[in-house]
C-alpha cells in the first residue's frame, strides 16, 4: 500500500509541477513555429519517408534494407495510419520527441540539482538553436536525443541506486537509441563501466550484484536490438552495428589502422624507391600496398604481432602530429560552435563551481565520461574520413555533436543560476541602479533576467528559417510535377529531394563534369543544376542548348538575374 501511495504521489507531483507545463508549452511552440518555416526537407528526409512507406505497406524487408536505422521511420509509419500525410507525420514525430527530450532533461536535472536550476537548464535547451532545428525537421535526431538522454539519466540512477529495474530500463532505452542511430550503443558501455568501477572498494561484497546488474543491462539491450542485428548479419554476411560501418569503423579504428599499416609498409619498402604517403593516401594506392603486404607476409608466423607496431606507426608516422592535432582541434571547434560560444562561458562557470554547489560529484564525472567517450570516437572518425589534404572533414557534423551538448547544458543552467546569484549579491544594494533596486532584491528574479538575456541571444538563430536558400529545389521539382507529360519523370540531380517534389525518379549525379554525358546515357527527362554546378559547366550547357540537345525549361527565381540561390532545370530533347 505504501508503494502504491508513493507512486500515486509521484504522479500527482509530476502533473502539479508548473515548470513541466511551462516547458511543454515553450518547447512545443518554438518547434511548431520553426516547422512552418522549414521551407525544404533535408536530403535524408526522403529516405526516412520512403522507409516509412515501406513499413506502412508491410514491406519490412525493403524498409530495414536501407542504411538508416529503422526506429524513426517505423514510428512515422504508425502515425501515418492516423495522419495520412508522410511529411506531416515526420514533422509531428520530430517535434513531439524534441519536446519530450526537454521534459526528461528537466526531470533528470530536478533529481540531481534542484527544481530551479533544472528549469533554467531546460529553458536553455528548449531554445538551443540546433535542438530546435533538428526537432523541426524530418530526420531521426530528435527521436535519438530523447532515448539517448533517457538512457543517460536512467543509467546514472541505476548506478547510484543499484536497482535492477533501472538497469533493465537503461538497456531498453539504449536499444531504442541504437535503433534510431548506431551511436546509441555507447550508453550501455559507459553504464557497464561505471557499474563495475563505482564502489570498487566494496567489490568483494558487491561483485555478484554488479555482475547481475551488468548482465540485465546487456540482456535488456539485446532483447530489443537483436532482431535488427540479425537482419544486418543476414544482409551483410557479418556481425555489425550498422550497414554503413562495421564495429571497428564505427569507432573510427578501421581506416586508422589501415593507414597506419600502409604508412609502415611504405617506409618498409623505401628501398624500392616508393614515395612515403601521408595518412590519407588514395584508396587505390593503399589497396595495392595492402595486397603487397599480404603476399609478403603470407608465410610469416609472427604476422599477428603487427597490431601494436601499427599503433606505434600511426603515432610516429610522418606528419602524424600535425594530422592528429588538426583533427583534435577540428572536433573541439565543432563542439564549441555547436554548443554556442556564449553558452560555453556559462558552462565553464557551472563546471568550476560544480563541486562547491553539489557534494555528489559522480554525476559530473559520469557526464564527462560520456562526452569524452563520444568525442574520442568522433575524433577517430574525423581522422579516418578526412580528405587527402586534411582540410575537409566529414566528421563530426552538428548532428553528431549535438547529443554531447545536451548533457553539458545541465552545467550551463548551473552557471546561469550562479551568475544570477552573484549579480544579485553585488548589485542589489547598488544605488546607481535606481530603477531596478526593488527588482534586484529577489535572487530568483535576477536569475530569470540573466536567463532572458541568454534566450534573447539564442533566439535569432533559433527562429531563423531553415533552407530558404534551397527553395528553388522545391519549386523546380513541383514545376516538373505539374508540367511533365510522364507520370514518373526521370531526374538527374545531386539531391533526391528534387525527384521527391516532382513525384518522379531520381538519378544521382556523380560528377557535374560528366552530367551531360550521364544524362544522355541514362535517357533522363530533366537535369536539375544548382548555381555552383552551373558555373562549372556553363559553356557546355550553352553548347548543348545550341545543338538542341537540351533546353532551359525552368529557372528559379524566374524573372531575376542569376544569383547564388538560382536553380536551373533543363529538359532533355531526344
Amino acid at each position: 500500500m505504501k508503494a502504491i501511495a508513493l507512486k500515486h504521489n509521484k504522479i500527482k507531483n509530476f502533473f502539479n509541477d508548473r515548470y513541466i507545463w511551462l516547458l511543454l508549452i515553450i518547447s512545443l511552440s518554438v518547434r511548431i513555429y520553426l516547422s512552418f518555416f522549414t521551407y525544404v526537407i533535408s536530403n535524408d528526409s526522403v529516405a526516412f519517408m520512403q522507409n516509412a512507406k515501406f513499413f506502412a505497406s508491410g514491406d519490412f524487408s525493403s524498409a530495414l534494407g536501407h542504411d538508416y536505422h529503422p526506429l524513426y521511420s517505423l514510428i512515422m509509419a504508425v502515425l501515418y495510419k492516423v495522419v495520412p500525410d508522410m511529411e506531416l507525420s515526420g514533422t509531428i514525430i520530430s517535434a513531439l520527441f524534441g519536446t519530450l527530450t526537454i521534459i526528461v532533461f528537466y526531470l533528470i536535472g530536478k533529481s540531481v540539482f534542484d527544481q530551479k536550476v533544472s528549469f533554467v537548464s531546460s529553458v536553455v535547451l528548449a531554445f538551443h538553436p540546433y535542438a530546435v532545428r533538428f526537432s523541426a525537421d524530418i530526420i531521426s535526431e530528435s527521436t535519438y536525443f530523447f532515448f539517448f538522454i533517457s538512457a543517460l539519466g536512467l543509467g546514472y540512477f541505476a548506478i547510484t541506486n543499484r536497482k535492477l529495474l533501472l538497469f533493465a530500463l537503461t538497456g531498453i532505452c539504449s536499444a531504442l537509441a541504437y535503433l534510431a542511430r548506431p551511436e546509441g550503443i555507447g550508453i550501455i558501455i559507459i553504464v557497464a563501466f561505471w557499474c563495475a568501477l563505482k564502489d570498487c572498494i566494496k567489490i568483494k561484497v558487491l561483485w555478484k550484484e554488479k555482475l547481475v546488474s551488468i548482465l540485465i543491462l546487456v540482456v535488456s539491450f539485446f532483447v530489443f536490438s537483436m532482431p535488427y542485428l540479425v537482419f544486418i548479419k543476414k544482409e551483410t554476411g557479418s556481425w555489425s552495428l550498422t550497414k554503413k560501418k562495421n564495429i571497428s569503423n564505427l569507432a573510427g579504428l578501421g581506416k586508422v589502422l589501415d593507414t597506419a599499416r600502409n604508412e609502415r609498409l611504405v617506409k618498409k619498402g623505401s628501398d624500392r624507391e616508393k614515395e612515403v604517403p601521408n595518412l590519407a593516401e588514395p584508396v587505390t594506392v593503399l589497396s595495392t600496398l595492402r595486397n603487397e603486404r599480404l603476399v609478403e607476409e603470407d608465410n610469416d608466423k609472427n604476422k599477428n604481432k603487427n597490431y601494436w607496431r601499427d599503433i606505434i606507426g600511426l603515432i610516429t608516422a610522418r606528419n602524424s602530429f600535425k594530422i592528429h592535432l588538426n583533427g583534435i582541434l577540428h572536433v573541439i571547434k565543432k563542439y564549441v560552435s555547436t554548443f554556442h560560444p556564449f553558452l560555453f562561458i556559462f558552462f565553464i562557470i557551472g563546471v568550476i563551481n560544480w563541486t562547491r554547489v553539489n557534494k555528489e560529484r559522480f554525476f559530473g564525472i559520469y557526464v564527462a565520461s560520456i562526452i569524452l567517450f563520444y568525442l574520442i570516437i568522433l575524433y577517430r572518425l574525423n581522422l579516418a574520413y578526412s580528405t587527402h589534404d586534411g582540410d575537409i572533414y566529414q566528421y563530426p557534423s552538428r548532428r553528431h555533436v549535438m547529443p554531447l551538448v545536451i548533457p553539458a547544458v545541465f552545467f550551463v543552467g548551473l552557471g546561469v543560476y550562479l551568475a544570477g546569484a552573484w549579480t544579485h549579491g553585488k548589485f542589489h544594494n547598488c544605488s546607481l541602479i535606481v530603477g531596478f533596486k526593488e527588482l534586484l532584491k529577489n535572487t530568483w528574479i535576477v536569475q530569470l533576467i540573466v536567463l532572458m538575456v541568454i534566450v534573447s541571444v539564442l533566439l535569432p538563430k533559433t527562429l531563423k528559417p531553415q533552407r530558404f536558400d534551397k527553395l528553388g529545389i522545391k519549386e523546380a521539382g513541383q514545376w516538373v510535377g505539374e508540367h511533365s507529360y510522364k507520370s514518373y519523370p526521370l531526374i538527374l540531380s545531386g539531391s533526391s529531394r528534387n525527384a521527391y517534389y516532382a513525384g518522379g525518379r531520381h538519378i544521382q549525379m556523380s560528377s557535374i563534369n560528366g552530367a551531360l554525358a550521364m544524362a544522355t546515357a541514362r535517357k533522363v527527362d530533366y537535369i536539375l543544376i544548382t548555381y555552383r554546378e552551373y558555373k562549372v559547366i556553363e559553356k557546355e550547357l550553352a553548347q548543348s542548348v545550341k545543338e538542341k540537345k537540351i533546353e532551359l525549361a525552368y529557372k528559379y527565381p524566374e524573372k531575376e538575374s542569376v544569383k547564388r540561390c538560382s536553380i536551373f532545370l533543363y529538359k532533355c530533347l531526344y
